[in-house]
């Protein structure tokens, strides 16, 4: 299979959010505060941003599990924008490996996914989805089961923009 297949999949109760692996360096289940802007992770203090609450609220969905998994990506692999912004937002500058954590309320897995099984959101509303991280979505039948799947790929850097355009926002209305 070719790496553009392996997938990182956080699954929620109604939908699975993939994110292309390429983007995750590490996931570990890690007891993280949500609140908590920096962790330390092989003695490094590394930006730390939640995600956990924001995509339970805007998807309408619940963790399987309690449990916190952290996700160690690269800042090399975002553009200087969304490096800003997770610096600024955070507090916390970036170590000398260039790493940062998102943590998410639930189980994470690696899947090999095939790429046809997803689809890109129907031109009308592409701008404002892609807006929201949101590049393409899927439904898989399950097996043994009249349930379906729902599969959401997430582009990381617009998600990182949304998720810190609304924090910012909610902190000047507060």
């Amino acid at each position: 299979m070719e790496a553009h297949n392996y997938f990182t999949c956080i699954a929620y109760d109604s939908v699975d959010f993939l994110i292309q692996s390429k983007y995750v360096v590490f996931g570990l289940y890690l007891a993280v505060e949500s609140n908590a802007k920096n962790i330390i992770f092989n003695s490094e203090k590394l930006p730390h941003i939640s995600l956990g609450s924001f995509l339970e609220n805007t998807f309408s969905c619940k963790s399987l599990e309690e449990c916190t998994t952290v996700l160690i990506m690269r800042r090399s692999d975002f553009p200087a924008d969304v490096q800003n912004e997770i610096q600024k937002y955070t507090e916390t500058a970036f170590p000398l490996s260039g790493n940062f954590a998102l943590s998410v309320n639930s189980l994470i897995s690696s899947k090999d996914i095939e790429i046809s099984t997803l689809h890109l959101i129907p031109e009308g509303i592409r701008k404002m989805q892609n807006d929201c991280g949101i590049c393409a979505i899927g439904f898989v039948p399950e097996e043994n089961s009249n349930e379906i799947t729902k599969r959401i790929l997430l582009t990381p850097d617009n998600l990182l923009r949304k998720l810190l355009s609304c924090i910012t926002m909610g902190e000047s209305e507060g």
